[in-house]
């Protein structure tokens, strides 16, 4: 081994003061380095990285080898975000989050399975939700629990970033509670937990303030849908436009009564695509057409739209129902315990007890979705998009994401 070389001052040496003061700022880092270190063995928590940020390292594959997933996937790269809990999807991004060392750690993650950004949060039940602004603009609004000193009581902030991008759009705002929704409604935590009527305010998705029409008003706030408020109030329902505060339609719901709450069709994605399912006082599931408040059926289950075909599928008690532009295209009756999974590329899947069925959402027979040669696990598709991906849930509630991207080696 060649001798050290030593770098020298262009000016001469360094002063003996240089040295003891490098070597002290030396000794100080690694003092606080140690402390900092201490006060997380201790229990201290990690302090979340609020702004959303690029991920560290992109998501790791999943093996398939011993997954079936549908033929029209076969090929496709799939990928695992990690999420913990159900996602939300708008215009070609999933939202999901993981909970890590005591913090949220949301992800945006494309149909190409690129993570777009992450962002943290204290893990605290305030939620999340995923909106559009006057232009049309998907956002995604993340809240935050800020602990108060002393007498003071908590809050919950929200802010509003760019869903493609992360970029602040506004925020913090200070809201009453946390995220009820569905979308962009707050509510103070009930002291009567069994209380169905809470005060409520919905931010305007552009601006991030209150909308005081809707906040300040007697009528039930039922949910903001992508920049659509839905209030009940005087055996009515009513859909108001937030950006300017016009009435959109107003139904008459005397003989479904009161709306009790918005159902989550969770899977489905259906309010994304102009469906809302809601439970009222007389109606076990009234579902309503978010674009003119036509009563789609009042015993609804489920429902979903294929955003390729236009068709809507509809799970109520008469059966599973199949319509395109206001005509019936196929009828027929299910078992009880038939559950509608997911619709997307002209096809549904529908699952009896631990069978799965899969049906061509135009004529309605029977489709041969999977290669009846295949072994191992089936995965059935929770949410399929419009641009051909999905999303698939795995063994321990494991959220599984096929993307648009060939497996490496994969024939096309």
């Amino acid at each position: 081994m060649g001798a050290a070389t030593t770098a020298r001052p262009l000016h001469g040496r360094h002063p003996p003061s240089g040295r003891i003061m490098i070597r002290g700022l030396r000794a100080l880092a690694l003092i606080m380095a140690v402390v900092l270190a201490l006060t997380g063995c201790a229990g201290g928590l990690p302090e979340p990285v609020r702004d959303p940020h690029p991920a560290e390292e992109p998501l790791p594959a999943v093996d398939t080898r011993a997954l079936r997933l549908p033929t029209p996937f076969t090929g496709l790269r799939v990928v695992d975000p990690g999420w913990t809990s159900a996602p939300q999807y708008a215009d070609g991004i999933f939202v999901g989050v993981a909970e890590q060392e005591a913090l949220w750690r949301f992800s945006a993650v494309d149909v190409h399975g690129q993570v777009r950004w992450v962002a943290e949060r204290p893990a605290e039940d305030t939620g999340f939700a995923l909106t559009a602004d006057a232009d049309g603009r998907s956002l995604a609004v993340l809240t935050d629990a800020h602990q108060g000193s002393g007498t003071e009581p908590d809050t919950v902030t929200a802010t509003a970033y760019v869903l493609a991008t992360g970029e602040h759009v506004w925020g913090p705002v200070e809201v009453p509670g946390p995220q009820v929704g569905p979308g962009l409604v707050f509510a103070r935590p009930s002291e009567d937990p069994a209380a169905r009527v809470r005060s409520r305010t919905v931010l305007d998705s552009t601006t991030g303030r209150a909308v005081p029409s809707i906040s300040d008003s007697s009528d039930r706030v039922v949910g903001e849908y992508h920049g659509t408020v839905l209030v009940s109030g005087d055996h009515t329902l009513t859909a108001l436009d937030i950006a300017d505060d016009q009435e959109l339609w107003s139904i008459p719901l005397a003989e479904h009564g009161e709306v009790i709450a918005a159902v989550d069709s969770s899977g489905t994605a259906a309010a994304a695509n102009g469906l809302v399912l809601l439970e009222t006082e007389h109606s076990r599931g009234l579902l309503i057409d978010l674009r003119n408040g036509a009563i789609l059926s009042d015993t609804a289950r489920d429902a979903a739209a294929d955003p390729g075909t236009g068709a809507v599928v509809i799970l109520d008690e008469a059966g599973l129902h199949a319509t395109r532009d206001g005509q019936q295209l196929w009828s027929f009756t299910v078992a009880s315990d038939t559950r509608l999974a997911a619709l997307g590329g002209a096809l549904v899947y529908l699952r009896d007890d631990e069978a799965v069925r899969v049906h061509n959402v135009i004529t309605g027979e029977v489709a041969d979705a999977y290669d009846p040669t295949g072994t191992g696990t089936i995965l059935v598709p929770a949410h399929l998009t419009a641009e051909g991906a999905a999303l698939f849930v795995g063994k321990g509630s494991r959220h599984l994401i096929v993307t648009l991207v060939p497996e490496p080696g994969a024939s096309g």
